[in-house]
């Protein structure tokens, strides 16, 4: 792979899968991205290509990629344009913006271009929170050769969404606020205080974000723009309509977390209801990170990841 190495930001408790790899690679508008490919240990079952959710990093999702490669799948992770160590894209790095959802997806179907001839069997898209409603559009958009998709609490809608939010929304990037933030909104990540409360239930998962956040504040993400609002609400609507969520053909999985405080759970369901193949649960207990969740509740969302994997490989 003739592709620049990044750097990774280890834990001693929390590795990477042997043989991976850790790289650069150019974006949609020369965007320089980092993206991680784990091999699959022994035979090869399939490849799994893995979008993260808002102020995620490719290294949250370390243990996700030793389970996967274990039972025999390559692992590919982007960090998203505007966060991780990819290019950031305002002058305040912190700020969360993205002009247009289209350029998310248009990252990922880069990133396996790259990776075309190294990802080998099936090849299934999985993702957690925005990467949901990102991967989604990717599978909208037909350009990858996907054999199906596994989600976690997808952001197929906001959980405190509504008319009076989508008018804030609006009139705030016409008077020129895009690259501000809405008041009292913060971050969401591990360097949140509120994260604890939203995120997760497991303190070991979550304290292994906080260390590696305390290791390089590079990975630090604050709160959305109104200009992200603006792209994710269009980007949302966009999918309930003609040729969005009802055109998925593909085998799908997606759960949804029974505590959820960020994304919809109405709009997931009503986006599964839409969708000719797809499976949905419910799982009682589990706060929104469900990948990063106790094992109790995190199992549920493997076991039917699983089941999707067994299904299309």
């Amino acid at each position: 792979m003739s592709l620049d190495p990044a750097p990774l930001i280890a834990l001693d408790d929390d590795p990477a899968p042997k043989g991976t790899e850790t790289f650069w690679f150019e974006g949609k508008g020369k965007v320089r991205l980092r993206a991680a490919l784990c091999p699959a240990q022994g035979n090869v079952k399939g490849s799994i290509l893995f979008s993260p959710g808002r102020s995620e990093y490719l290294e949250k999702f370390l243990e996700l990629a030793r389970d996967l490669t274990a039972r025999g799948y390559n692992f590919a992770v982007i960090d998203h344009r505007g966060q991780g160590l990819s290019d950031r894209l305002l002058k305040d790095p912190l700020m969360g913006y993205v002009k247009n959802f289209a350029d998310y997806a248009a990252d990922l179907e880069t990133l396996a271009g790259h990776l075309q001839g190294r990802m080998g069997g099936p090849l299934v898209l999985a993702a957690h929170s925005m990467g949901g409603l990102i991967a989604a559009d990717v599978a909208r958009r037909g350009k990858l050769d996907l054999a199906g998709m596994a989600l976690s609490a997808p952001m197929f809608g906001f959980y405190a969404g509504g008319a009076g939010m989508e008018m804030m929304i609006s009139v705030a990037n016409a008077l020129g606020f895009a690259a501000k933030s809405p008041p009292g909104v913060d971050g969401g990540g591990a360097q949140s205080e509120n994260a604890a409360q939203t995120l997760t239930s497991d303190k070991e998962r979550f304290g292994r974000d906080q260390r590696r956040n305390a290791m390089n504040e590079d990975i630090h993400l604050g709160p959305p723009t109104f200009g992200w609002l603006k792209a994710a609400l269009a980007k949302q609507k966009r999918m309930f309509k003609k040729g969005g969520f009802a055109a998925l053909s593909l085998p799908i999985y997606m759960a949804s977390a029974g505590e959820e405080a960020l994304v919809s759970n109405e709009a997931i369901r009503e986006a599964h209801a839409l969708m000719p193949d797809a499976v949905y649960e419910n799982i009682p207990g589990a706060l929104h990170e469900l990948i990063e969740e106790q094992d109790q509740y995190r199992d549920r969302f493997m076991d039917g990841f699983y089941a999707l994997l067994a299904r299309v490989s």
